[in-house]
């Protein structure tokens, strides 16, 4: 029976299901043992000096509102990481700390997009900018991932307002060359649109190929998160830098949503970019190398220089073969057409125990 109450629903929400992502979570609770390679959530637990410095801010009182652009020592953190490790330069004034990744895109969304504006995505690309492109009805323009100058050329570029790109990708671990990087910021140059460059895999980057846009293009709004990196998904932090004047509005519309990131976890932050990640990097570049080892000749799939994930090609219709992976062999996978026009490509997460893993890689060989 149809709720009553479906009719208060704006147009905008009805657009956007339930992620197929979020799905997954309600199914493994209902399997036993499952071989989870589904979600993209590091499997190494928080590292005990961030959990040690969040525990000291809650017993320093530090668990009340900050201000809405995030307390100054973090930006400051953060700036100082941007010109080290970056490449590039911002003021901490030019900096927002807000919770997660996730929020910084619907607050990039809500400053910058109007109904009827453009959005250069790339195929694949992660589900929640397709999700934004819909709510706030812009039109989204398509290019391949391993786009050339010749794919750019055909895009229709009137109101175009953002090239958004996950980079490292989620979901097929491809990081842009300098080149495909370069032909990105020409086009945003040319139309004077904002380039946002979600970086939240950055560690990942498993043959030092990784660049920030904002090296290239000044007009960059850069996305860095602490969720994957650290081990803190359910922490929710994350920083956005860009010109000024949009990390300005950015912050008005936080004080009227997010208000600010949680307090005792931004001093946590500043704790976790003075780890040394290295032996978390190269465990996971292990996982891959070993991924690639046991799938390579069975299956086709992009090259997964960064991130934790595999985006392989398969026989049929993906969503028959996700469910068939859970009915037959208690597999757990990510559906390819939630990210894709393309509906035969399977998402697969390395981010998991050795051991699982290796159930996972020989479940998965025997259902192909």
């Amino acid at each position: 029976m149809k709720d009553p109450l479906h009719s208060l629903l704006s147009s905008q929400a009805a657009k956007i299901d339930s992620s197929e992502i979020r799905k997954v979570f309600a199914l493994e609770a209902g399997l036993k043992d499952p071989i989870n390679l589904s979600i993209g959530r590091p499997h190494f637990p928080t590292p005990p000096e961030i959990c040690e410095s969040l525990i000291q801010a809650v017993h320093d009182g530090k668990t009340s509102y900050t201000e809405t652009q995030g307390i100054l020592p973090l930006r400051e953190r953060i700036s100082q990481k941007y010109a080290e490790q970056n490449g590039f330069s911002v003021s901490p004034e030019q900096i927002l700390i807000s919770s997660g990744t996730s929020s910084l895109i619907q607050l990039a969304f809500m400053t910058l997009i109007e109904h009827g504006d453009k959005i250069l995505l790339t195929d694949p690309s992660f589900l929640i900018y397709q999700s934004m492109a819909s709510f706030f009805q812009a039109k989204i323009e398509w290019i391949p991932e391993n786009f050339k100058r010749e794919d750019i050329e055909k895009v229709d570029t009137k109101n175009l307002k953002m090239i958004l790109i996950s980079h490292p990708s989620n979901p097929t671990g491809h990081i842009y060359s300098k080149e495909q990087l370069l032909l990105l910021a020409e086009i945003a140059q040319k139309n004077q649109s904002i380039l946002v460059s979600d970086e939240i895999y950055e560690l990942y980057d498993y043959e030092n190929c990784f660049i920030s846009p904002a090296t290239l293009y000044p007009h960059t709004l850069t996305l860095t998160g602490f969720s994957k990196s650290y081990s803190m998904t359910g922490l929710r932090l994350a920083a956005a830098a860009g010109p000024s004047c949009i990390i300005e509005k950015m912050t008005v519309l936080q004080q009227y949503t997010i208000v600010c990131a949680p307090s005792a976890v931004q001093y946590a932050g500043i704790t976790a970019l003075d780890l040394n990640m290295e032996k978390i990097q190269q465990a996971y570049k292990r996982k891959r190398d070993y991924c690639l080892k046991v799938l390579r000749g069975k299956l086709n799939f992009t090259h997964p220089a960064g991130a934790f994930y595999i985006f392989a090609k398969i026989t049929g219709k993906d969503k028959d073969f996700v469910e068939r992976a859970v009915r037959e062999k208690n597999l757990l996978l990510v559906p390819g057409y939630i990210f894709s026009s393309s509906d035969c490509h399977i998402r697969i997460s390395y981010a998991a125990e050795d051991g699982i893993l290796e159930k996972g890689m020989k479940a998965l060989l025997e259902l192909v």
